[in-house]
């Protein structure tokens, strides 16, 4: 999705879920943006990725510390797994893919917003398999640290590796559906202290 085109998207979106259109700031430029970030109070913030993965990264962690109340959704291609859990790490709670639709941009929109955070079966599987690479190799590096999941949050991660949505999993064990979004919030949480 080009960015004109997303832009104008995510402002149909955000003007549907009520955010007035005089108070939505675009900018193709990390530079500009953290600017425009130390001025203002964002109550969500963008990111593409594919901007500049190392400064978005940055940009991100530095968002944190001045606004840690903001949302920050990043936009990227579904099958980078990998620089999401790096995105993930630096504070994110959520993700768009170039590839949704408009249905599922506003879903992940709602689901961050009321508290939640999105996931899909890529995102499930990379993070078992980083406790299955730490339990293996035992490292003492930073970045192999394990990420200490409750049953729970391990079973929830499963199920979605068995193609169940958070939806589907919640009707399957009877809890409200706000319940199994903040499972994955707090596993987005965990992520974020490696």
């Amino acid at each position: 999705m080009d960015q004109p085109t997303f832009n104008n998207l995510s402002e149909s979106i955000l003007i549907r879920l009520g955010y007035p259109d005089e108070l939505m700031i675009y900018t193709n430029n990390l530079t500009e943006a953290e600017q425009l970030l130390q001025q203002h109070l964002p109550n969500l913030i963008l990111i593409d990725l594919y901007l500049d993965q190392s400064k978005s990264i940055s940009l991100i962690k530095k968002n944190n510390k001045i606004h840690p109340d903001a949302h920050i959704i990043v936009l990227l291609a579904q099958q980078e797994t990998s620089l999401l859990f790096d995105a993930i790490q630096a504070g994110v709670q959520g993700y768009i893919f170039h590839e949704h639709t408009e249905a599922e941009i506003l879903n992940h929109i709602k689901t961050i917003l009321r508290g939640g955070a999105p996931i899909h079966c890529a995102l499930a599987q990379y993070i078992l398999s980083h406790q299955l690479n730490f339990n293996n190799t035992r490292s003492t590096t930073a970045i192999n640290h394990p990420i200490h999941l409750t049953a729970i949050e391990s079973d929830i991660l499963n199920l979605i590796l068995d193609g169940l949505s958070p939806q589907q999993i919640a009707q399957q064990i009877i809890v409200p559906l706000y319940i199994i979004e903040g499972y994955i919030k707090n596993i987005y949480q965990k992520i974020a202290c490696l």
